[in-house]
């Protein structure tokens, strides 16, 4: 097993070497290209072609804030799914729990009568957690960025994935999502996102109140 991991490890940092050389010699190209695109339309459009239409995500995951138990099973279920472990900041999610907290007291502060305690209602404060999935964009700039093509598109859920034997973990396509939804990751040095667990989202499987839902669109 160690000798695998050090060959593919091998194999990325010889890719990187010829992507970062490369780039260096095309760096002044590159750069009146990119203002060229950001002036008449979407990076997406790069590489293309004439056909520029993808085809698009066939499902998309739901989130109602109303129902989160804030239990974080979302992104155990994630991670142990994709990387064999139970630890959330390997999840593919962005999920915010606020406190899960039931109360009932006073407050010694108000702004409409200083000084005098106001009586609080019970509050569950896990309908404000929030919870966001990658958008499977039908222009992902993702996908356009990657300089070895390392992101393609699920026939079956249209989900923008990523075949991390190819990735060379250069980060671009981290830097060009404008909603945050794909990373490196640290450990393994390849890029990480989600990709509908490949039609069945663990994430919506798991959640026991039903926060979570998968939507065939």
């Amino acid at each position: 097993m160690a000798e695998q991991n050090t060959t593919k490890g091998d194999k990325i940092d010889e890719s990187r070497r010829k992507f970062l050389k490369t780039a260096g010699k095309s760096a002044g190209g590159a750069m009146v290209g990119l203002f060229v695109l950001k002036e008449f339309g979407s990076l997406a459009f790069a590489k293309r072609g004439p056909d520029c239409e993808l085809t698009k995500a066939l499902y998309e995951l739901r989130f109602d804030a109303k129902k989160c138990a804030g239990c974080n099973l979302c992104e155990t279920a994630c991670s142990q799914f994709h990387e064999g472990m139970v630890n959330p900041l390997a999840s593919r999610n962005n999920f915010v729990l606020k406190p899960v907290v039931k109360f009932n007291g006073v407050s010694a502060l108000s702004a409409n009568a200083p000084g005098c305690p106001q009586p609080l209602a019970e509050a569950t404060f896990a309908e404000f957690s929030q919870n966001h999935f990658c958008e499977q964009c039908d222009s992902p700039e993702c996908l356009d960025v990657c300089p070895v093509d390392a992101i393609t598109i699920d026939a079956k859920t249209g989900a923008r994935v990523v075949d991390e034997n190819k990735c060379i973990g250069c980060g671009q396509c981290e830097t060009a999502c404008q909603f945050g939804m794909i990373r490196v990751n640290p450990v393994t040095g390849t890029a990480v996102k989600c990709d509908f667990c490949g039609g069945d989202p663990q994430c919506a499987a798991w959640c026991p109140t039903d926060a979570i839902t998968f939507h065939k669109l």
